[in-house]
């Protein structure tokens, strides 16, 4: 407030009024580019290794949940049907029922993390942490791009990737895609 407005190009105060003569637009960035980039800024840093883990641990949580819900529905439609499924769970062979399960989650998990990220671009867990998922450039990611986001959660240890130094997972990179605070 002592100095006045301060260029942020020469960090020192403005020399000028009208036109700044160190300043040269880039022609390839538009207005949105621009625009985003102080939406960024404005709406919130990169979320913390901290913000990420709560999330995945809420996710996990509300995946769990949905998935016991919908067994429970589907078991009393197979019930009320009288159809016998129990051949389909006598499988002796570890790895296929291991595969099985894996899927299924991954399918369960896609669902999940495209429904509300695509709408939203918030996941339940991203709300109570109050970030939400944009692009690199800071807009609001496209359909393809939140599916990619949630197929990559199936890599074994996408969970993990996470923990580096930018608290950046593989399905964030894949994507294109970051998780910043709003």
């Amino acid at each position: 407030l002592q100095q006045g407005i301060i260029c942020s190009l020469t960090n020192k105060k403005a020399d000028f009024e009208d036109k700044c003569d160190w300043f040269e637009e880039d022609t390839n960035i538009t207005q949105n580019d621009y625009l985003s980039e102080f939406d960024i800024n404005m709406d919130g840093k990169a979320a913390s290794q901290k913000q990420r883990f709560i999330n995945f641990m809420i996710d996990s949580l509300c995946l769990f949940v949905i998935n016991l819900v919908l067994g429970i529905v589907i078991g009393l439609i197979l019930i009320t049907l009288d159809i016998d499924i129990s051949p389909l769970f006598r499988q002796k062979n570890a790895l296929s029922e291991t595969l099985t399960n894996y899927l299924l989650g991954a399918i369960a998990g896609t669902f999940y993390y495209s429904l509300f990220e695509a709408n939203t671009g918030r996941s339940i867990g991203k709300y109570i942490t109050k970030t939400k998922v944009v692009t690199e450039k800071g807009d609001k990611p496209k359909f393809k791009a939140i599916l990619i986001r949630s197929l990559c959660r199936s890599i074994p240890f996408d969970a993990l990737s996470f923990l580096g130094s930018d608290a950046s997972g593989w399905h964030d990179s894949i994507s294109k895609t970051k998780v910043v605070e709003v």
